[in-house]
């Protein structure tokens, strides 16, 4: 028997009507993306940009077939969290689960990860869309936007992980 303070692994909690809704937004947002890709990889030029500098310009051109290799790496990304939504017990978080609480605290690290798969994924169609923009001029933004997007998109993953990290502490 355990005490109440040793800690314990997370367990598989059944989703709620919300965090399907959740879910069925990560889909969608994947699906987005590879119709996106095959739009964009259909009016390619030979070249298109793959990497940016750090003030959010083209720093590497390579051949349109990076559209699906962005697209794939946003499909991995989400398929992780779902896995990692459907198998809590991999999720490794800084918050010691106490016995009592495994339930209602492995509810909010489920929803976490789902929060950070749309989050993640608004990422990569962000990253799609800049890679576009230089064949397509309406998609054109600013640089110093798409470096505020991207760094504002990894202070919102923290955001997410800091605020479900204190919450799922309080558990009582």
């Amino acid at each position: 028997m355990r005490l109440n303070n040793q800690p314990v692994k997370p367990v598989r909690v059944p989703p709620t009507r919300f965090d399907r809704v959740l879910d069925l937004a990560a889909l969608f947002l994947v699906v987005l993306l590879w119709v996106l890709a095959i739009y964009f990889f259909i009016d390619a030029p030979d070249k298109v940009p793959t990497g940016f500098d750090a003030a959010g310009n083209p720093r590497g051109w390579g051949s349109a077939v990076f559209y699906f290799f962005m697209s794939g790496m946003g499909t991995f990304y989400a398929v992780a969290m779902f896995f990692a939504a459907y198998f809590p017990q991999f999720i490794n978080m800084p918050v010691v689960l106490k016995e009592s609480t495994v339930v209602p605290q492995s509810a909010l690290m489920i929803r976490c990860c789902r929060w950070l798969n749309i989050v993640g994924l608004a990422m990569f169609l962000f990253i799609l869309f800049q890679m576009s923009a230089y064949q397509y001029e309406a998609l054109r933004m600013d640089a110093s936007l798409f470096v505020a997007g991207m760094i504002g998109n990894v202070f919102l993953m923290l955001g997410v992980i800091i605020y479900y990290s204190v919450r799922i502490s309080r558990v009582k």
